[in-house]
């Protein structure tokens, strides 16, 4: 069954003004040392006001991640991987190249200079991505942050696969 989705309609411009404020909030707070937490999100899709708390903690790279963090990461990492493979192969088919566009859900931009039909699908797997996120008990800017984190920290990469490799084990 094929469902038409409107690009504009008022769920999407929820989702898209989401990413803009988390995404934006989270690398340049990341990037002055700070950790963003916001509390709330409020979208009058009128004025197209945001309205949210947000807080800002002094936090290094090397922050502690506890392992109910390690736990809820890995388990949406591996929920997410076979959606993100999905939406690749489809992306692909659609481009009939191996050259598949630079999608990052974070980075609205990513998304908007992409034709429609591959737009959507990118839009479904982010939606996708950020609802397995919040099922784990993860806030979106807590998973980028250990996704950041974990690039440049041997420990924390190797806690990670190690979680990740004990649940694919059916630990």
């Amino acid at each position: 069954m094929i469902t038409v989705h409107d690009p504009l309609s008022d769920r999407r411009w929820q989702w898209l003004l989401r990413v803009v404020a988390v995404g934006t909030l989270s690398a340049g707070a990341i990037l002055f040392g700070l950790l963003p937490n916001v509390q709330s999100v409020a979208l009058d899709l009128k004025g197209f006001d945001l309205n949210f708390d947000i807080s800002f903690d002094i936090a290094a790279h090397a922050q502690a991640v506890s392992e109910q963090e390690i736990q809820s990461y890995a388990r949406s990492v591996l929920a997410i991987e076979p959606i993100r493979v999905n939406a690749y192969d489809q992306i692909q088919k659609i481009t009939g190249s191996s050259e598949v566009p630079a999608v990052a859900c974070h980075r609205p931009s990513s998304l908007s200079n992409l034709p429609e039909n591959i737009r959507d699908i990118a839009i479904d797997y982010c939606n996708q991505a950020i609802a397995i996120v919040e099922r784990n008990n993860l806030t979106i800017s807590r998973f980028n942050q250990i996704t950041v984190t974990h690039q440049s920290n041997r420990e924390l990469f190797e806690r990670i696969q190690r979680e990740i490799n004990r649940i694919q084990a059916g630990g």
